[in-house]
C-alpha cells in the first residue's frame, strides 16, 4: 500500500544573516581529535613498501603514522605526517582482498577524486597503488573531523553558523553537479570540517558520474534518514 503524504503550503520567510568575511568559530575546547575521513582496511604506513605518486612527488616511505582515526567499510584511516615537511595528512587505505562491492566503490571514488579540484571538496593529494592490490588515498587532514562529531560535541548550531555550513555544502554540490557528478549520500558523517570552519564534501563511494546532463539517476542508494522524500515515492 502506498503511503500518501498531505502537501502542506507553508508561507515561511527565514531571514539569513548578512554575509560577513568573518567565519563563525567554535570554542576549541569543545572539540576532540576528529575522524579526518570516512575510512576503508590496511597495514600501517610504516610497514608498507615504498610506493610513489607521480602527481605529487610524495613517496609512501616519507609518511610517518601518528594514529588511527577510524575504521569503516573494510578499511582504516590514519593520521600521518610527511617526514620532511611535517605536513599532516589523512591516509585512507583499502586491502586488495576487500569485498568486491567495496572495491567497485573504491575505483569509482578514485575516478571522481582525480576529476575534482574545489575548495568545497576534500582534496586528494596522491593515490598509491601497490602490486598486492592495496590502494591508499592521501587526503587533506580535516582536524575537526566530521560534521556529525561537531554536532554531537557542540549541540545545535546558531542560525548564522548553520547558514555558513549550508552555503559551503551547496557550493560544493554546485561544483560537483557542474562536473556531472552526483554524490547521492550527503549527510553529516560525509562532511568534514577543519579549524578554519571550512566544510568539505567527502566519501564518494556511492557517487555517480553522469555521461550526459539529462541522464536519469534512478538507482536508490544512500542513507534513508538523509534521503529526500521523493526518493521513496
Amino acid at each position: 500500500m502506498a503511503l500518501v503524504r498531505e502537501r502542506r503550503q507553508l508561507n515561511l520567510r527565514l531571514p539569513l544573516p548578512e554575509l560577513s568575511e568573518r567565519r563563525p568559530r567554535f570554542p576549541p575546547s569543545i572539540f576532540s581529535t576528529g575522524v579526518a575521513a570516512a575510512g576503508n582496511s590496511c597495514t600501517t604506513a610504516a610497514t608498507t613498501n615504498t610506493t610513489s605518486s607521480a602527481s605529487s612527488g610524495i613517496c609512501f616511505s616519507d609518511l610517518e603514522t601518528l594514529q588511527v582515526l577510524g575504521h569503516g567499510n573494510g578499511g582504516t584511516v590514519y593520521q600521518v605526517r610527511h617526514k620532511r615537511t611535517s605536513t599532516t595528512y589523512a591516509l585512507k587505505v583499502v586491502h586488495g582482498d576487500s569485498d568486491p562491492t567495496v572495491r567497485r566503490q573504491l575505483f569509482r571514488e578514485m575516478e571522481i577524486l582525480r576529476r575534482t579540484d574545489s575548495p568545497y571538496v576534500v582534496h586528494c593529494h596522491s593515490i598509491f597503488e601497490k602490486p598486492s592490490g592495496d590502494i591508499a588515498f592521501l587526503m587533506e587532514y580535516m582536524d575537526f573531523g566530521t560534521l556529525e562529531t561537531l554536532l554531537r560535541s557542540h549541540g545545535t548550531f546558531s542560525e548564522a553558523k548553520l547558514a555558513h555550513v549550508a552555503k559551503q555544502v551547496l557550493n560544493g554540490l554546485n561544483y560537483l553537479h557542474s562536473h556531472k557528478i552526483i554524490h547521492r549520500d550527503i549527510k553529516p558523517t560525509n562532511l568534514l570540517v577543519n579549524s578554519k570552519m571550512e566544510v568539505k564534501i567527502a566519501d564518494f563511494g556511492v557517487s555517480k558520474i553522469m555521461c550526459r546532463t539529462l541522464d536519469a539517476c534512478n538507482s536508490y542508494v544512500g542513507t534513508c534518514a538523509y534521503m529526500s522524500p521523493e526518493r521513496f515515492d
